[in-house]
């Protein structure tokens, strides 16, 4: 693996989760021509529009209109403080990210079709398809930029509750780790693309070892914060559960009817859904009898809606910025 592979995927990272994925030439050539001959050649990174005004490099405040191109890959400049400038022709040049065929090396680097490609969010967030890596344990990928925006997050978010596959995903991002504390993606297996692939002809190179492993967004404290909170945060990545300060271990079934009602768009599921959710075979189900070992928890996070014939997720205060 070249040191060349390793800069331009970091680069390709860096221009995806600009909110416009393009550079100007004269940066590129300048400052990262050997990772950018990299993008060029995989065709991840293709002339862009050429512009018309620019910021003077002489002053370096002015907007200067391109009055011609001349030889030697020069052009002719008018500044309004500076007057006629001569630069490089690269100062005019952009050169932006081919988000398609980014995708499709994504693709081809799990192994995917594109048959299972859909997209979520135009050019910003893509289900990429489904592989099962243990017999019986499917895996579902997606891939988006700009996760640190909470809109992003949140949407991709809701996506993958649609499709139950808030348990066996993972999401690969252009953007850095870890995501801001209150992102509705906490707790899922998110990786960033550069850590975990290069890349190569046509396609990213996933490195085995790190494609395994679980991904490196979760909280990374034990406990929240605030001695005295009562928080949910912790269920999906720790499979715990704070009430007043103090922690409680989650049984897996327990674990299980929380998540799915964090899940849920509305936070609203009935008996039976639950019942699927977990898998219990019992003939008379109750959520609250699954509880029966934490009363407190129960009472604390769930309620039961009787007029509805269902049960609500019970939502802290301090969790409404990434539980809505």
């Amino acid at each position: 693996m070249s040191q060349a592979q390793i800069d331009a995927t970091d680069l390709l990272c860096r221009l995806l989760d600009r909110d416009r994925p393009e550079i100007n030439g004269h940066t590129l050539n300048t400052e990262h021509a050997e990772a950018a001959a990299h993008l060029q050649r995989e065709r991840l990174l293709v002339l862009g529009p050429a512009l018309d005004w620019v910021t003077c490099p002489e002053c370096g405040i002015e907007t200067a209109r391109v009055v011609r191109e001349l030889p030697q890959r020069d052009m002719e400049l008018h500044c309004p403080a500076c007057e006629e400038v001569v630069v490089t022709r690269a100062l005019r040049e952009t050169y932006k990210v081919a988000l398609p065929r980014v995708v499709t090396a994504v693709l081809t680097g799990l192994n995917l079709s594109n048959g299972g490609l859909k997209p979520i969010i135009a050019d910003m967030a893509w289900r990429l398809g489904t592989t099962e890596p243990t017999r019986g344990q499917p895996l579902t990928w997606y891939f988006a930029r700009q996760l640190f925006r909470t809109q992003n997050a949140a949407c991709l978010r809701e996506h993958i509750a649609l499709e139950r596959s808030t348990t066996s995903c993972v999401i690969l991002t252009s953007s850095e780790l870890p995501l801001p504390p209150a992102s509705p993606l906490i707790g899922f297996d998110v990786r960033t693309l550069s850590s975990v692939a290069r890349i190569a002809q046509s396609r990213f190179e996933f490195f085995s070892e790190r494609s395994v492993a679980a991904g490196p967004q979760v909280l990374p404290e034990a406990r929240p914060g605030d001695s005295a909170a009562t928080t949910l945060q912790y269920v999906r990545a720790h499979g715990k559960v704070f009430v007043d300060g103090i922690e409680h271990a989650l049984e897996p079934r327990q674990q299980t009817i929380l998540l799915a009602l964090i899940d849920d768009l509305d936070h609203e599921i009935d008996k039976d859904a639950l019942k699927t959710a977990c898998g219990s075979q019992a003939q008379r189900f109750s959520p609250s009898k699954e509880f029966d070992r934490n009363p407190l928890v129960y009472k604390t996070f769930i309620r039961y809606l009787r007029d509805d014939a269902r049960y609500a997720l019970i939502i802290p205060d301090g969790d409404r910025t990434w539980l809505r």
